[in-house]
């Protein structure tokens, strides 16, 4: 087992399933913190939200439903949120400055026969696809349940677009010295097809195939940036 697959064995999932047998906070006094107890509480909610809404769908989830899988109180669910949908929003805003934390931190892969900006465009693409692997439920909420959500939402998923597209604009600046310009528009749809490639996949119920998309995703990277072929390319 390599150093990588242990570092991903070891880090923690975004989005955890609570099981119906699995002890909740300690109800009464505790000893620990009132901040930590809250801190806790929020954590749990959240995860939990997540969780709920990938396997019911957002029209089917519930207050209790997160509640329950939380084992948090409802009492304890209002003192966090209003509702269910800004609990789930700031679910999905903290998962999403995560994913951005992970992918501008993707180092180029040398270990490849494609060297170059075309290796590295094809080590963040791989990235991404394990990681939404490795995450279905978020993928599956910010791909497939988000939109649905209401305009707030769908005001939030296209802001992490952006980010990712913002990202993508800045690689290919660093990277791309003398390359002809692209129209800024190219990177935001190169952000859109991904997701609609990865939707399909999610909604056939296969989130442990995206990786194999890989080829396809580091496709559309390449063409909509305009990323030129290596100069002993035949």
């Amino acid at each position: 087992m390599t150093e990588q697959t242990n570092d991903r064995a070891r880090r923690p999932r975004l989005a955890e399933v609570y099981e119906p047998g699995r002890p909740g906070l300690p109800r009464g006094r505790s000893s620990l913190p009132r901040t930590a107890v809250r801190d806790a509480q929020r954590a749990r909610l959240m995860r939990a939200a997540i969780a709920a809404v990938a396997e019911k769908g957002y029209a089917s989830t519930t207050v209790a439903d997160v509640v329950g899988r939380a084992r948090v109180s409802r009492k304890a669910f209002y003192e966090h949120f209003p509702d269910l949908e800004r609990c789930f929003l700031a679910s999905l805003a903290g998962a999403q400055r995560t994913i951005l934390r992970r992918l501008a931190s993707v180092p180029p892969d040398r270990g490849r026969d494609e060297p170059g900006p075309r290796g590295t465009l094809r080590s963040g693409a791989r990235a991404y696809l394990e990681l939404c692997a490795q995450e279905p439920e978020f993928a599956r909420c910010i791909l497939v349940e988000l939109p649905a959500v209401g305009p707030r939402a769908l005001k939030g998923r296209n802001k992490g677009y952006r980010q990712v597209a913002a990202l993508l604009r800045t690689w290919r600046e660093r990277a791309g010295e003398g390359w002809p310009p692209v129209p800024e528009e190219m990177y935001l749809a190169a952000v859109g097809a991904i997701s609609e490639l990865i939707q399909v996949r999610l909604a056939d119920g296969d989130p442990g195939g995206l990786p194999g998309l890989e080829d396809a995703v580091t496709e559309i990277l390449v063409r909509l940036l305009a990323v030129p072929a290596p100069p002993d390319a035949p």
